[in-house]
C-alpha cells in the first residue's frame, strides 16, 4: 500500500532527524523543518505545500533549481533597506543559513550552486520595507542607534521588548546594537524615539520580570568595554 506524503514524512522521521545540523536555524512551520524529521502538523503541511509547488513546476517544464543571482541581488537590496538576514528568512519562511549563503553569492560567479526555485521565489516575493519618511536618505551610520540600544539594555529593557516596540526581529536589535555598521534611517529615528520614551521608565512597571531586567543589565555590563583608569 502506498503512503501519502504526510505519512511518508512521519515514517522518515528517525533517519531525517540524524541529518539536522546541530545549530540549525530552521523553525517550526517551515517546509525544511519536516524534511529534518519534525512531525508537527504545521511543518508537515508546509512540506506538502512545497512538494506540490515543485510538482507543479515540474509539470510546467520549469527546473526545480535555479541560479541564485536574482534572489541574491534582491536580498542585498532588502538588506540595504534595513532588513537583516534573519528578517528576510522569517519573511520568506526559509532558514537564515540559506539566506546568508545567498547574500554572500558573488554577482558574476557562474559556479555558485543553484537554489530551489521555491526558495528564490520566496525571497523575490518580499516587498521592500515601508518607508515612513520617503524623502530621507536610505541608510545612516549606526553609532547613535547602537549607543541608544545599549543604554536601554543597561536600564533593563530586554531586546525582545525593544524589538516588539520597533516592529523588527530581536536579532535585528542585537545586530544594530553590536555590529551592524549602517541601518535604515527610519529605523534609526524609531530607535531614537523609543529611547526617549523608555529610558526614564521602570521596566518592572511595564510587565518586564525583574529577573529578565537583571539578566539584561548583566549582559549589557559584560558587553561594555572597561574604561581606562
Amino acid at each position: 500500500m502506498s503512503l501519502t506524503g504526510e505519512q511518508s514524512a512521519s515514517v522518515a522521521v528517525p533517519a531525517a532527524r540524524q541529518r539536522r545540523p546541530r545549530r540549525s536555524s530552521v523553525r517550526h512551520g517551515q517546509a525544511s523543518c519536516a524534511d529534518y524529521g519534525c512531525a508537527r502538523a504545521d511543518c508537515r503541511r508546509a512540506a506538502l505545500r512545497a512538494r506540490r509547488r515543485r510538482d507543479q513546476d515540474r509539470a510546467r517544464g520549469l527546473p526545480a533549481r535555479v541560479p541564485p543571482h536574482a534572489a541574491a541581488r534582491w536580498a542585498v537590496r532588502l538588506r540595504e533597506w534595513g532588513m537583516s538576514a534573519q528578517d528576510i528568512a522569517d519573511r520568506a519562511g526559509l532558514s537564515v543559513t540559506l539566506v546568508r549563503r545567498v547574500l554572500r553569492t558573488p554577482t558574476q560567479d557562474t559556479t555558485a550552486p543553484d537554489i530551489a526555485r521555491t526558495s528564490a521565489d520566496a525571497i523575490l516575493g518580499i516587498p521592500l520595507p515601508h518607508r515612513h519618511n520617503p524623502g530621507a536618505p536610505g541608510l545612516t551610520d549606526s553609532a547613535e542607534a547602537s549607543w541608544l540600544l545599549a543604554d536601554l539594555a543597561r536600564a533593563g529593557w530586554p531586546a525582545t521588548t525593544l524589538a516588539q516596540h520597533l516592529d523588527v526581529n530581536p536579532r535585528t536589535v542585537a545586530e544594530v546594537r553590536d555590529k551592524r555598521p549602517r541601518l535604515h534611517l527610519d529605523l534609526a529615528l524609531r530607535i531614537r524615539r523609543l529611547h526617549r520614551d523608555l529610558i526614564n521608565l521602570d521596566p518592572a512597571g511595564y510587565g518586564i520580570h525583574p529577573t529578565d531586567s537583571a539578566r539584561t543589565r548583566a549582559a549589557a555590563t559584560r558587553r561594555t568595554p572597561p574604561t581606562a583608569a
